[in-house]
Order: structure tokens, then sequence, then C-alpha cells
């Protein structure tokens, strides 16, 4: 080889890299800080299970290509020690000699080492050999199968043209040397070994001289795939392994809790970002895996997670400079723009359901949630600019303590025949509080599921009490529709108050609730033993302090709400509630589990009108409908969930077949499920029951029984 044409090469190179790389960090540390160093073993673990170990792309819904990715990524893995000895043969001859000759005299009393080689020589064929075999099989993927995840791009096959090329260059550069050596064939690099005898039939010249092209080419391509990896999508091989490690280590539905008092009210400009969102722009493989099951996408509504990655990955490294240095497009020192308007359009922002789909399904940990709860942050707080009809619902929480604005001195009607004790009325002491949450307090349907709760905790003696009318919303609405100060005023009171009475655990019956006392409100003193209701009546049925006599000859199919599911990976104790009904027959939803459909209710889009797409919950309904009709006559078609060229399309059922019940486990569900049920014309066929009802209506009672008082409707949404 030539050590003055590889150092060249390799200056060349290194300089342009270093160049672009310095761009890409400088707009990082422009932004905000965030400390990502904490609990480093837990970082370490999950780099290994995920980053290296790549765990999440074998996920069962994206098996084949997956493998496929990873049968690539371990050839580069290997093939990154080998460029290494490859350039190193390049200045010497002596490394030349010694790492392509298994004869050489060197060798000669290392035995040990030799082994080693030989066995690092085994894993790097038969990873090249595998990765020739997925660059075959993305080929194909992209041109023939064409999914609807997957956006066309020359890149691509740039790319995916390079991996080959590094693997066949590899086998020719080996193959030249069996030819020169006249070896035989050699266990240790089999397919090196048969592309070696191949070669055997070429004049030794013609193989010498494919071995020397396949080193040169080999070590180019290296090269320019280096410096193309920051300008396109690829950057992830950099990016990727790093933002895996540096995911954030709070639970997944917690929102960083920013400091009012510092006057940190959201995101107005990239700078406002903080350096790992910055970071998770980078990283954005662009597998569109966070579209299979979006909401938003699904049912064309202007956001797409990969879309978004897209828009601000590119306009940080279009204004790098004015990022930096102030200086903006025209050469003189101007602010930057704000995001929305700039980068994004605010419809974009306020689409999303928050439903944890694309976070769930993100190989390198992604956090896209966040990043738009920031920004909708500084729309309401500073700008004050945000869907009119929320305005409502902000006014009801601040006065009234609940999104509809209704007094809070109705805040028990539903219950005020039950007699229940008031945490705080001298009595106790009580093992929970019953959080019944607004909904379950104003909405009528709902209200029927907290006297149902109340019916089973009765029964099962559980030790509890209300709050009675001091009970006021838990501002989890107002938090993700950006309203931070309205939650945070809420949550200190809550923790004060819940705190003064000396409350230790607490039962929830909406798994917003849930999620926000569980893992949200411990930043503000308020750590509690928090338990839904699902899981709560299943260690009651487990305990046998409930008994389940009623036999129910009916179908139902579950929805598993987000809140509950993705974000608190509670999935598995409403299934076991429902199994423990007589009669029951369970039919799971094609979408179901972590990769639930959203009933299009999270994020504050309950509170929100919809008027660009589909509807989310028609979309859901539409799935409920086939699921129940298929199960009923298996002759119903039905979509293949393997099926990639358009996803979702068990959500695009129209007839009115189908006839069961739908069970949820959430009031915002609840009201969206039923509201599709009545907007399609299916009242007749399809009941939505809260797992509750349910339960209730099937318990032995062996005590006083709880009675169902008339009360004034309340429309679950304000008008």
């Amino acid at each position: 080889m030539s050590p003055i044409i590889t150092g060249l090469l390799l200056t060349v190179a290194l300089s342009v890299f270093v160049m672009i790389m310095a761009g890409r960090a400088g707009v990082l540390l422009a932004m905000k800080g965030d400390n990502r160093l904490n609990n480093i073993p837990y970082r370490t673990m999950q780099l290994v299970r995920f980053g290296l170990g790549q765990k999440r792309l074998v996920d069962p819904e994206e098996f084949t290509p997956g493998l496929m990715h990873v049968f690539i990524y371990v050839a580069f893995m290997v093939l990154t020690l080998r460029t290494l000895m490859l350039f190193t043969m390049g200045f010497s001859s002596t490394a030349l000699a010694l790492l392509s000759d298994m004869t050489e005299p060197l060798w000669d009393g290392h035995e040990f080492l030799q082994g080693l080689y030989k066995v690092f020589l085994l894993v790097k064929d038969v990873a090249a050999t595998l990765a020739v075999l997925g660059v075959g099989y993305f080929f194909f993927f992209r041109s023939k199968v064409k999914p609807d995840r997957v956006t066309p791009s020359w890149e691509a096959y740039l790319i995916l043209g390079f991996i080959g090329a590094l693997m066949v260059t590899e086998f020719f550069f080996g193959g030249s040397h069996i030819v020169a050596q006249n070896a035989p064939f050699a266990w240790w690099e089999p397919a090196t070994s048969v592309v070696g005898m191949a070669m055997k039939g070429l004049p030794p010249t013609v193989a010498h001289v494919l071995g020397v092209a396949g080193y040169w080419t080999h070590v180019t391509i290296i090269l320019v795939f280096l410096n193309f990896l920051p300008l396109g999508k690829h950057f992830h091989i950099i990016t990727g392994l790093p933002n895996v490690f540096f995911q954030r280590t709070t639970p997944n539905g917690k929102l960083g809790t920013p400091n009012l008092e510092k006057e940190e009210f959201g995101t107005a400009t990239v700078k406002d970002m903080t350096w790992k969102q910055g970071l998770d722009l980078y990283s954005c493989t662009e597998c569109g895996r966070c579209q299979t099951h979006c909401p938003t996408y699904i049912t064309g509504k202007p956001l797409t997670h990969k879309a978004v990655n897209q828009d601000l990955k590119h306009w940080l490294w279009e204004n790098e400079r004015w990022i930096e240095e102030g200086y903006g497009p025209t050469g003189v020192k101007e602010p930057l723009p704000e995001i929305i308007g700039s980068a994004l359009k605010a419809e974009t922002v306020w689409a999303c359901t928050s439903c944890g789909w694309c976070e769930t399904a993100c190989p390198v940990f992604i956090e896209n949630i966040p990043r738009l709860i920031d920004m909708r942050r500084y729309q309401v707080q500073v700008k004050a600019e945000f869907p009119p009809e929320i305005q409502r619902v902000f006014e009801g929480i601040e006065r009234q303590g609940n999104p509809w604005g209704l007094g809070q001195d109705r805040r028990d009607e539903w219950a005020e025949d039950l007699a229940l004790p008031t945490w705080g009325d001298g009595g106790g002491p009580y093992e929970y509080l019953f959080f019944v949450g607004c909904a379950g307090s104003y909405d009528d349907k709902q209200k029927k599921v907290s006297r149902a709760l109340v019916k089973i905790l009765r029964e099962a003696g559980v030790s509890f009490a209300t709050l009675s009318k001091q009970e006021v919303c838990n501002g989890e609405s107002a938090r993700r529709m950006g309203n931070e100060y309205l939650y945070q005023t809420m949550a200190k009171m809550n923790v004060e108050s819940w705190n003064g009475l000396g409350v230790k655990a607490v039962i929830t019956q909406c798994p917003h609730c849930f999620n926000t006392i569980k893992n949200e409100y411990p930043e503000f003193g308020g750590d509690y033993r928090v338990i839904n209701h699902t899981q709560l009546i299943n260690d009651l049925l487990n305990e046998k302090r409930i008994k389940l006599s009623q036999v129910m000859n009916s179908k139902l199919t579950y929805h598993d709400p987000c809140y509950l599911g993705r974000h608190n990976g509670v999935y598995d104790a409403p299934r076991e509630v429902l199994k423990a009904i007589p009669g029951l027959e369970v039919v799971e939803m094609q979408r179901s589990k972590r990769e639930g459909f959203c009933c299009g209710a999270g994020g504050g889009r309950m509170w929100m009108e919809e008027h660009i797409g589909t509807r989310i919950n028609h979309n859901r309904i539409n799935e409920v409908a086939l699921t129940l009709q298929h199960s009923a006559d298996p002759s119903t078609p039905f979509p293949d969930a393997t099926d990639k060229k358009k996803p979702g399309q068990v959500g695009d059922y129209k007839d009115k077949g189908g006839s069961g019940v739908v069970a949820v486990a959430c009031p915002f569900c609840s009201t969206m499920l039923k509201d599709a049920v009545n907007d399609t014309g299916r009242e007749e066929n399809i009941q939505v029951k809260d797992i509750t009802e349910l339960v209730a209506d099937a318990m032995e009672v062996r005590r006083s029984p709880v009675t169902v008082a008339p009360s004034a409707a309340v429309s679950p949404k304000p008008e």
C-alpha cells in the first residue's frame, strides 16, 4: 500500500469532517443546558440493551426489517475495527503482511493471539455476508414493498450502495491475498475464501489489481461516507448511541418542570431548546416507525414527528451561524425567529395527543412530546396564542377547580346519598384517598363509574375517604395545553392540602390523574402510593375480597388508555379483571397494548375542536366495530397487520356491523368513544362501558348495595 496516499486521504477527509462537525457541535453548545449525567449505571444498561443490543429494532411489528438492520449494524461495528487495520496496512507493509497472511513468521510464538485474530476474521466474514443480505433486502424493501412509513430517498440508495460496496471490496481484498499465497479454503474466512477460490481462475495480475482496487475503493468509501454522515439522515450512525445513553431516566409520562421564577416560560426559538433536544433532531433515522400508529398521521393531521424532526433539523443546519454567532441570512446581527412561523406551523404543535406511540417506537429514544409541550408553554404563557376553545377550560380550572367551570359546591353531588367519609372530618384513619377527579365528579356518565367504584370498595371493605367539596383538579389538562403556571398552582395547592391531611395512598379512576399524581406530583413534595382503579380491582379479585358471579354472555374488546398503558405500562391488570367476569368473551383489537391506538383526547385535545382530517375517535370506533364483527363472522374481510403499505386500515371500516361492548378505563376515552358511537350511528350495536361498571354489575353483593340517584346532565365537553 502507500503511506503517502493513505496519509493524504486521511488528512483531507478528517479536516473536512472536523469543519462540518464543528458547526453541528456549535449549535448544540448554543442551546440550553440539561443534566443528563445522572444515574450512569442505568444509562449504561440502557445503552447496552437498546443501543448496542438494538432491542427496539426487532420489535414484533417490524421484526424482519429490524433484523436486517441489526445485520448491517453488527457489520458496521465489526468493520470499524477492520477499517483501523486497513488504514494501518496502508501505512505499514509489516502490518499488511501480518494481517493478511496467517503463515507470516511474525505469528510464530503467538498462537493465542493468532487464534483470537482468526476468530475475529470469522466474525467479520459472517457479519459482512449478513450485511450484504441486509443491503439486498432493503433495496427490495424500498423499491418493491414501499412501506408507507418510508420516505422515498436517493440518499438511502446511495448509502446502501456504500455499505454493499464496503463488504464486497473487503472480500476482493482478502481474496486477492488468497490467490497470491495460493492458500486453501480457510474456515476463519469462509466468504472471503469462496471469493478467493473464484479469483484463482483469473490471471494473477488481474487478481492483484482487483485486490488493490478493492483496498483503495474501500478506504475511499469509508472517508466519503464519514463526511456524508453529518449531512443527512445517517448522522444517527454518529449520534444514535449517545442519544440512547442520554435518554431520560424519569417515567415516560412525566414532563419536565420549568422554573417559572427564573422566567422559564417555554420554547420560543431554537436556542430555548436543550442540547439533548438538538441531539434528538440529529439522531432521527427517518425510519418512520413513529408514524405507524400515530393518531395524527393516520387521520390526516398536519403532524408527523418524523417531519417535525426533519424540519427543525434542517433549519438548524441552514442557520448554524445565526444560532452560534447571531448573524442572520443577510449577514447582520439580528434576533432568531420564533420556531412557530419559521420552522413549524402552530397547527402542527397543537395537533399532538401526547399518546406516546412515537417515543415507544423510536429506536433511538427521541423525546418528541416534551419538545412540543415546551412550544405550547411559550404560546400560552407569553404569546397568549392558542385554540380559543381552551380559554374557558383554563378559566374553569382557575375559578372553580374543574375544566367545565361548574360550581365547586356541586363537586360531591354524585355521592349525596352515599354517606361517604370525608378526609379530615375527624374520622379515620383511612388507607386511601379516593381522588374522584373532575370527570368522575361532574360528567354524568362518569358519575356512574364513581358510584360503581364506591360499591366495589365497600364490598371489599377498603378503607377510603374522599375530599368531597374540597377536591379540585390536579391540573393535568392545563399542563399539557401549555399553561404551566396554572398547573403548578393546582399541584402545589393539592400537595400542601394532602400532606397536611396525612394522605399516603391515592386511588384514581382516570389515567391522566394517575399519571400526574404518580409521576409529576413528587417534584412538588407529593410522594404518594398511587393506584389505578383497574389495578386495585385486580388486587381485590386476587385477594378474593370480591366475587364475580353474574354471568355476562357478551362479546367485548378492550381499548388501552394511552396514559395507563404506554405511559405507565399497565396492560395486564385491566385484562385480568375482564377475564374474571363470567361469560364475557374478550377479543383483542389489532392495535392493542403497546401498539394501542389513541382515542384522540390526550394532550389536552379533549377540550379542542378537531377540524382537520378524519376524527381520531371515529377511526378507533371503526376498529372496535370491525373487531367485534370479525370475531362474530370470520369471513368479514380483515386487514393484515403486516401490510406496511397503508397503516391503520382497521380504522377504515365503515359498515354498521359489529355488536358488543368496548371496555374502557379512562373517562376521556369513554367520552370520545361514546361520541364516536353516536356520530357513526352505532348506538344500537356498541356499548361503551368502564371496567368498573362491568365489575360492579357482575359482583356478588353481600353488603348494602349502592343506589344510583338521578342527577342533572352535564355535557362532557364545554360548549
